[in-house]
Parts: C-alpha cells; sequence; structure tokens
C-alpha cells in the first residue's frame, strides 16, 4: 500500500516510528510532512492536495500523525482518496477535535476518548489505537542493571507541578535513578530502560503512555499509577505490569520489587512478551490499514463537505493552537478580510506564541 505520511519530523517522534514500521511492513511511504534539516519535506503552508496531485504515483491514503508541532497541511478535505489521522495527546489537547473533523477515519491513542471524538466529529468512524513500543529502539541491550528507577519523558515547564514531577522527586530522593531531567536521544532510551530494574510511569492526565510499552520491551518491571483508560486490556496487571495507588504507595511498591528480585524479573519477562507479541508499531499499522482498506470504511469526513465558514472555523481553531500564524494570515486574505480584520484573527496566537 502507498501511504502519504504526514507529520512534523523529529527522531523521537511518533511518526517517525510509524514511517519504520510501515516500510518494514512492506509499504511504499511517500512523506509529505513538516520538513527539517535532516530531513527533506514541506512548509506548513503548502496545501497536501496540491502535494498529492504533483506526486509520480497516486498514494491510496493520507495518514496525519500527532504531535502536530506547527503542521496541520490546507486542502485536506479537497483531497480524493481516503484520509485519516492518529490523534495522541487527546487527555489535553480540545483543538485536536476540530482537527479530526478533515479525516474519514480518526484514529485515538486513549480508549476513554473514543465516544467523545464520535460525538465531536459526527461519525463513527473513530477507533481505539493504543500506543506502542518500536523493537529495533525499546529493546533489552542486556546491559548491566545499575538503575532501580529508569525514567525518560517530558518534564516541560507546564509538567512542574503535576504529579509526575512531584513523585520523581520523591523518587530520586531515595533511590537510584538516571538523570530524569536530561534529554536522551532515541537509541539512548532503550539503553537507559535496559539499566533499569523498574521503569516508573505516571500519566498526566489518566492516559496510559509509550513509556509503559517501552519500559516493558527493554525487559523492565514496568510500575505506573493505577489508570483506566484500557490500561487492563493491554496487560494483565500484576503478572505483566505492576500499579500503584498513590504517592503513599508508590515507595512501597519499589521496596518490594527491589527486595523481590525474582517476582520482578518473571512479570518483567511477561510483559516484555505481551509487547513484542501485540503491542508494537507494527501491530498499529496493521490494525490502521486493516480498518481503511475494510469495504465499509467510507470517506466521511464532516467537513468534506458543508459550508466553507465551518471549514475555515476549524482550521482556525488548529492554527491557533499550532502557533502557525503564517498559515492564518494565509487563510485571513484569502477569506478577503481587510487589514483590521487580519490581525484581529491573528491575536490569539499571536498571544500564545508571547505567553506559552
Amino acid at each position: 500500500m502507498h501511504v502519504a505520511l504526514g507529520y512534523s519530523w523529529f527522531a523521537t517522534a511518533a511518526g517517525y516510528h510509524w514511517e519504520r514500521a510501515l516500510l518494514a511492513r512492506g509499504h511504499r511511504v511517500t512523506f509529505v510532512g513538516l520538513g527539517h534539516e535532516a530531513r527533506p519535506g514541506y512548509d506548513s503552508t503548502t496545501p497536501i492536495d496540491r502535494i498529492v496531485e504533483e506526486l509520480p504515483d497516486r498514494p491510496d491514503i493520507f495518514l496525519w500523525i500527532d504531535p502536530a508541532d506547527r503542521y496541520f497541511p490546507q486542502g485536506i478535505e479537497r483531497l480524493s482518496i481516503p484520509t485519516a489521522c492518529y490523534l495522541i495527546d487527546v487527555h489535553i489537547g480540545g483543538w485536536r477535535k476540530a482537527a479530526a473533523r478533515f479525516f474519514d477515519g480518526v484514529f485515538v491513542a486513549q480508549k476513554d476518548f473514543v465516544e467523545e471524538y464520535a460525538q465531536a466529529v459526527g461519525h463513527h468512524q473513530v477507533y481505539w489505537l493504543p500506543l506502542a513500543a518500536a523493537p529495533d529502539v525499546h529493546k533489552d541491550h542486556h546491559l548491566e542493571r545499575i538503575y532501580d528507577i529508569g525514567f525518560v519523558g517530558n518534564l516541560a515547564p507546564a509538567h512542574r507541578k503535576t504529579a509526575r514531577a512531584r513523585r520523581l522527586a520523591l523518587l530520586a530522593e531515595g533511590y537510584n535513578t538516571n538523570d530524569f531531567y536530561r534529554h536522551y536521544p532515541p537509541a539512548e532510551v532503550g539503553e537507559v530502560y535496559s539499566r533499569s530494574r523498574i521503569v516508573f510511569n505516571t500519566s498526566i492526565a489518566g492516559d496510559v503512555t509509550m513509556r509503559l510499552f517501552e519500559g516493558a520491551a527493554a525487559g523492565a518491571l514496568v510500575l505506573t499509577d493505577a489508570v483506566a483508560n484500557g490500561l487492563g486490556e493491554l496487560f494483565h496487571i500484576g503478572q505483566e505490569i505492576v500499579v500503584f495507588a498513590d504517592d503513599g504507595d508508590l515507595p512501597a511498591q519499589v521496596d518490594y520489587f527491589l527486595a523481590h528480585s525474582a517476582q520482578r524479573e518473571a512479570i518483567a519477562a511477561a510483559g516484555q512478551r505481551r509487547v513484542l507479541a501485540e503491542h508494537t508499531y507494527a501491530h498499529r499499522v496493521d490494525r490502521l490499514l486493516e480498518t481503511v482498506t475494510s469495504p465499509a470504511f467510507q470517506q466521511t469526513a464532516p467537513l468534506r463537505a458543508g459550508h466553507e465558514a465551518a471549514r475555515r472555523a476549524a482550521r482556525h481553531t488548529v492554527y491557533t493552537r499550532l502557533h502557525m500564524l503564517d498559515a492564518l494570515l494565509d487563510e485571513a486574505r484569502t477569506a478577503g478580510y481587510n487589514p483590521a480584520r487580519r490581525l484581529w484573527s491573528v491575536l490569539p496566537c499571536l498571544a500564545r506564541r508571547l505567553l506559552v
């Protein structure tokens, strides 16, 4: 299958793992996303329908992958081929509901949000597609497990007052850990987890994160907060991963599993087997393409039809949240706004650029 793949390229992006999984599965991939000095691509204002029309071979589908990072192309609704999006941070970004209305198939990483997004887009081609591990990156390097606790993740200023930051500080004080606060390139993530007896995870808003799959794939025991959101369908709790109830229970669970190495290693091995058997990006690629190639799948994106004003309003929501100032100005000029109205239309984006 020929996939026109759109995402903002960087080496740790979910889209990068998807691209490699698609290629490994024998599919053809044409990158039509936002380029980088290490990866040629397109700018954020080139309409995707124009890009696709100028390709030498017509793709079978356009797939857009979150996180967007100032990339959401114009013209999605004009594509003659089926379209799909994979939305990851649905638990923290309501603007994605506006983005989802441009797509025929909507895949969300968090189970608890499937019905909410189905209501937002007005059709039922909305599916749960959990996050995953990339076995060539998130693997057991068979290194000495020198860390009691390992963690790699986002500790941006927006997360500094969350339970995640509080719990990491608690662990850093009492246990031997990697440096929670530094950036790790992709190749080092698997190494950190391969050096960890326990990989710690805590959600931001009840989400099932990549870290669960990545830590287990590297052969560490995954210890996570007890969320719902389909976690019990992905893993057997207590047999493949373990959970803690609250801040008080967290050190008790760590101490127990550090002291009981045979039990820890048995659960870690079971978690690793589960991930490699069911939870890799190759499995997610298969599931998405099976869905969109089904005879029942329809090109039913709500913004393929209807008024241009609705499409413009949806794009405005997305562009503002993604700080896409140039795209907003292009949109205002196309709409024929006078200079004063153009300025008014981009003020929310300017405010976000200055304050966020």
